[in-house]
């Protein structure tokens, strides 16, 4: 019966640590669900300190569920799970009944639930953490090495923050990810997909942006397939901005190889960053690239004194930019249509590795970055459950 309690309260934690390590990846992202809650709650007075908020809720998560799993503390823990877990509930059952126009943000970006399915998520937790303490008064005390994979763990979450909030997320999840097609790219072909063929030992097999292969597979050409779209509700992705004088101007980013340089924030931009995006507008646009410098905000609001970014400045949506590049200032490779990858600002490419890049097949490209990023935080994740569970 004791190894059942255990199996319970590990998977009890393993939900409480992947949704902490989740919304830990994408800071930004965390701090706009936060922000949410307080607009929902009335508490707009807090917006000043949300990303904070998002930043220490998500690490608490994330160790509570490490403690969790590694059984560490069990009767502290058990009390401090079941208090987050109430509040979880009571919280949940408030959406659900008022039903607002927001996500619960439980996994960040990655899971969509709904108000009623977060309330039921939230009674099967509740119900795994009766069967795994109760009775409290009899919970067996854990081997002392146990104390060790905690800690190692928790050290782990805190390098793993530190890298999130120097760099964007290792895995997007956003509706602006890689491998998203932007409404107009092909107007006469948009209902169909571009897939990659691969070969390995003799056979070719054809992978979609949303599940490369792995190393072992040799890229030999781009397809073409009807995408046989049945959802005609299915959201249409648009990147919209517009010039000083209000036109619209989507049109340049659907057309051959972009780059685009973002800034939801521009007055946080520092002389430094500016004259770095600056350099990168000038090295992008010597390898034949469209630049484009989009900034949220009104002609009349933002002031770029970078004259290489200047004269490529449109205007667009706050969110609309948060949501292309969580980092401010970051840039994000667009070809024909299509978004193909990202970069923090600070990693911005050199003048030779955009010149390698541009020789790439944009799909190839993509699709080896963004397994490489899956590929990474499945390998955290996998290192550190085996931590906390083997150790």
């Amino acid at each position: 019966m004791n190894g059942f309690k255990r199996i319970c309260a590990a998977v009890l934690g393993s939900v409480l640590f992947i949704a902490g390590v989740l919304k830990l990846m994408d800071p930004v992202g965390a701090q706009l669900i936060v922000q949410e809650y307080l607009k929902f709650f009335h508490l707009n007075f807090l917006g000043f300190a949300s990303g904070v908020l998002a930043l220490l809720f998500a690490f608490f998560e994330a160790v509570l569920g490490a403690a969790l799993i590694a059984g560490v503390w069990r009767r502290v823990v058990a009390i401090i799970t079941l208090a987050l877990l109430g509040i979880f509930t009571i919280v949940t059952a408030i959406l659900w009944i008022a039903n607002p126009v927001m996500d619960c943000g439980c996994f960040g970006e990655a899971v969509h639930l709904e108000h009623w399915q977060s309330f039921v998520k939230n009674i099967i937790l509740l119900g795994l953490w009766a069967i795994a303490f109760l009775p409290l008064n009899k919970l067996d005390k854990p081997q002392k090495i146990k104390y060790v994979s905690f800690g190692i763990a928790a050290i782990s979450v805190v390098l793993f923050a530190l890298f999130s909030l120097l760099s964007i997320p290792i895995v997007d999840f956003t509706d602006l990810k890689p491998g998203t097609e932007l409404y107009g790219a092909f107007d006469e072909n948009f209902d169909d997909i571009t897939a990659a063929v691969y070969e390995k030992d003799g056979r070719e097999g054809a992978f979609t942006p949303d599940c490369p292969p792995d190393s072992t597979w040799t890229f030999v050409r781009n397809e073409s397939y009807d995408r046989d779209i049945v959802d005609d509700n299915a959201p249409i992705q648009i990147l919209s901005f517009c010039d000083a004088a209000g036109v619209y101007a989507d049109s340049l980013a659907q057309k051959g190889p972009v780059m685009v340089i973002s800034s939801y924030n521009p007055d946080k931009l520092s002389p430094k960053r500016l004259e770095s995006m600056g350099q990168f507008a000038g090295r992008a646009a010597q390898t034949g690239c469209t630049v484009l410098f989009l900034v949220a905000g009104t002609p009349e609001t933002v002031d770029i004194n970078e004259p290489s970014l200047a004269a490529g400045t449109y205007f667009a949506d706050r969110l609309t930019l948060m949501t292309l590049n969580r980092s401010n200032g970051g840039v994000t490779y667009i070809a024909d249509g299509h978004i193909t990858a990202k970069w923090s600002a600070r990693a911005l490419p050199d003048s030779e590795e955009l010149g390698g890049i541009l020789k790439k097949d944009p799909l190839e490209f993509m699709m080896s970055r963004s397994g490489k990023g899956k590929i990474r935080l499945q390998g955290f994740l996998l290192y550190t459950f085996a931590v906390m569970l083997l150790l």
